[in-house]
């Protein structure tokens, strides 16, 4: 059951939250919210590479959590996405939420949603005030604009705002006076060039259209022996905080995003409680003087730059020389490893409370992630005990805390596995910085080297525990099965059965490249066993290719064979590895027969089995034949229609029926029954779904029909064969 909040949650969808263009909208929507008792819940990826990169998918899972109900309203900052997959993603998530939405920046192409309301600074009034600048304060009438990609909308807003200007001042508009750029420092290398090499006649000024173009700019033109302001003024636009980094001072324009965030929040706000939405005016923001453009530098902003380097040089030498590694890679369990989380959570800037939030199976090597959640704060002056949630609870985090606060949630991951997630708390409008990034990696490599090391310890454990296990599995070994067999039969009126399963027949690959996927196939297989034989019976694995069970059952053996084969064709990763043609079962009834005797029946019906494959392998079309039956057994619900089958394979229908019938035994039509009838078993045995239920997963829209093929196909109503396996 989820907490009830004690305060109302807002959710932000941002990517890499800690860029100084999301900090500056953050500071102003949470200022706004905790004034009026909201908390906020910040989900944001840590890496934002513009080309999708497979090993980042999985921290994308972070947004998921965006899904809780407990939120009363979301704002989207749409320019922070600069992946156009991320985007896509993202865009699909918020056509579908109920909650109100507010869309605060550049709107990119995905996020041109109908209904929403939309928000931003203005572009045109922003550069028609640069412009204003530089031709009412230094007098220039030759100016070029480098702006961004000719196909970007903002690249044509802020030429727009260029153009106005000099209408305005009565200074003719060329189109060659508007360069089309990269955002980026090679758009302005580039142009420095070209007026070093005289291929563009040299402006009185440049205006660049963010400051990554104004310093690749400024230092070309250093390079090249052009000065700056006197040759040829250049002003920025963005402030991203990088001043002390080039030469001469830049001046650069600091959009208002802070006011943007506060705007943001009082648009939601209204939505939220059903209020008229207040008018829109995009805020001005202001030029932030240097000397690039001829101006006198306002050294007062430039100090409080130097103030943010000078932190932020001295947590980056204590994250490059700390021991944090080292001490995570030495933990030896999860409670050593979060108290040395804990002596290093100082890395992190004017962070009140750090919550580690791991699925409940976190450390399984199946790489499945839990519903559930188990939580902790890491801090040392904190009570470290761990509490479980669901992962959409997040009131049951926000309540522990007393006053309205922000909540940055990032993914922990490793590769293609999330582990869960960091939750960095902030009792006032602040966010985390670059140097987070590496210290939740060094957070997630420790996860990781702390998974296999649990991995090793259980493998090495299972050998060390008894002789009766199988070290792989973790089930009975030969020994084990065999005393298990002497347990089960001493009691009398038992009805047992034996049931022998042989994996991997004719398994023709001989790398030892393919020993993880053959792994895979046999834990695969390993868990359709164990889902066989439930909580009370018995199942071990008695070789590298066969699993034994010990049933007690009012079922026959080919009830329960026909079991055991729907549940491991049901299984992804063995199915994959070895297909239809790979298994064989046997199940003999206990008689008083000794377990050898039983087992040695059991391999005689394989046997018997394997000889008849070894025969039909040998047909002409067989392979070709298998792959369909691989086919139609892995998508039972596309299978009834026999001709379109048959229309993607050469030849006619009826010679294809033909050879199937040849190859399996059954004809094309029936197989396909056969094919949903063990699905059906498969939801029988594994869920409490009804009968109308199994039937629509099965494709049947007739559930009525679906009873009387069932019963036709196992001469056992469905209700029978369910309480027949289970019981």
């Amino acid at each position: 059951m989820t907490l009830k909040s004690k305060r109302p949650i807002l959710g932000v969808i941002a990517a890499v939250a800690n860029s100084i263009e999301q900090r500056q909208i953050l500071k102003g929507f949470v200022s706004e919210a905790q004034s009026h008792g909201f908390d906020t819940a910040v989900f944001s990826n840590l890496y934002n590479p513009y080309t999708t990169i497979e090993d980042l998918l999985c921290e994308q899972r972070i947004y998921e959590l965006a899904h809780s109900e407990q939120i009363s309203g979301y704002i989207l900052v749409t320019e922070s996405f600069i992946n156009p997959d991320l985007r896509r993603l993202i865009a699909g998530f918020m056509k579908h939420i109920k909650a109100p939405v507010v869309l605060v920046g550049t709107i990119q192409e995905e996020f041109d949603i109908p209904g929403i309301t939309r928000i931003n600074t203005s572009d045109e009034d922003d550069f028609s005030e640069i412009t204003t600048h530089m031709i009412e304060k230094h007098g220039c009438r030759k100016i070029d604009l480098l702006t961004g990609p000719s196909d970007k909308e903002v690249s044509q807003r802020r030429a727009a705002g260029f153009r106005r200007a000099l209408q305005d001042h009565g200074i003719p508009v060329c189109d060659e006076d508007i360069i089309y750029g990269d955002f980026w420092l090679t758009g302005g290398e580039k142009l420095a060039d070209e007026y070093a090499d005289r291929k563009r006649a040299m402006p009185q000024a440049v205006i660049c259209a963010s400051d990554y173009m104004a310093y690749g700019l400024l230092d070309r033109l250093q390079e090249r022996g052009i000065k700056v302001p006197e040759d040829i003024a250049v002003i920025g636009y963005e402030n991203i905080m990088q001043r002390m980094y080039h030469s001469p001072l830049l001046t650069t324009y600091q959009r208002n995003r802070h006011d943007l965030g506060k705007s943001a929040f009082n648009i939601l706000f209204c939505k939220i409680k059903g209020l008229p939405e207040p008018a829109f005016t995009p805020p001005a923001g202001r030029i932030i003087p240097g000397e690039s453009c001829g101006c006198t530098g306002d050294f007062e902003d430039y100090r409080k730059e130097q103030a943010n380097i000078r932190e932020e040089k001295k947590y980056e030498s204590w994250n490059m020389f700390g021991f944090m590694d080292q001490k995570l890679t030495s933990s030896r369990n999860l409670i050593e490893y979060v108290s040395y989380i804990g002596e290093h959570q100082w890395l992190i800037r004017n962070v009140p409370n750090i919550y580690l939030c791991l699925f409940t199976d976190w450390c399984e090597s199946s790489g499945t992630m839990s519903e559930h959640v188990s939580c902790r704060s890491v801090m040392p002056w904190k009570d470290n005990e761990p509490f479980e949630l669901h992962k959409f609870d997040l009131a049951g985090i926000f309540s522990k805390e007393s006053s309205p606060s922000v909540f940055y949630f990032t993914p922990l991951f490793f590769g293609q596995r999330l582990f869960g997630h960091l939750i960095l708390r902030y009792d006032r409008p602040d966010t985390y910085d670059d140097f987070f990034r590496s210290w939740s990696r060094s957070i997630s490599n420790g996860l990781e080297i702390l998974r296999m090391k649990n991995d090793i310890q259980y493998l090495t454990s299972c050998q060390n525990l008894s002789d009766q296990r199988d070290t792989l599995t973790g089930m009975y070994n030969e020994d084990g099965i065999k005393k298990a067999f002497s347990s089960a039969v001493a009691p009398k009126n038992k009805a047992l059965y034996l049931v022998v399963l042989r994996i991997g027949l004719f398994d023709e690959s001989i790398s030892s490249m393919d020993n993880a996927d053959r792994i895979d196939a046999v834990l695969s297989a390993a868990k359709a066993v164990g889902k066989f034989c439930g909580n009370h019976d018995i199942c071990g694995r008695v070789s590298d290719n066969t699993f034994v069970c010990i049933v007690q059952t009012s079922a026959d053996a080919e009830t329960l064979t026909g079991t055991l084969s729907a549940l491991l064709i049901r299984h992804k990763k063995y199915m994959e590895r070895y297909g239809m043609d790979s298994f064989a079962c046997a199940a003999e009834k206990y008689d008083g027969s000794s377990y050898a005797e039983l087992y040695e029946k059991c391999s005689e019906d394989i046997a018997q089995i394997c000889a008849e494959l070894s025969e039909k392998r040998l047909l002409k079309h067989y392979r070709e034949m298998l792959e369909l039956r691989n086919y139609i057994y892995s998508n039972p619900e596309a299978t009834f229609d026999t001709d379109d089958i048959c229309s993607s394979f050469s030849g006619s229908s009826g010679y294809l029926r033909a050879i199937y019938k040849q190859c399996f035994g059954i004809s094309l039509h029936q197989d396909c029954i056969a094919a949903r009838i063990l699905r059906a078993k498969y939801y029988l045995v594994t869920t409490s779904l009804n009968m109308a239920d199994i039937a629509d997963k099965c494709s049947y829209t007739d559930s009525k029909y679906f009873l009387r093929q069932f019963y036709s196909a196992t001469g056992l109503t469905a209700a029978k064969y369910r309480s027949m396996i289970q019981g």
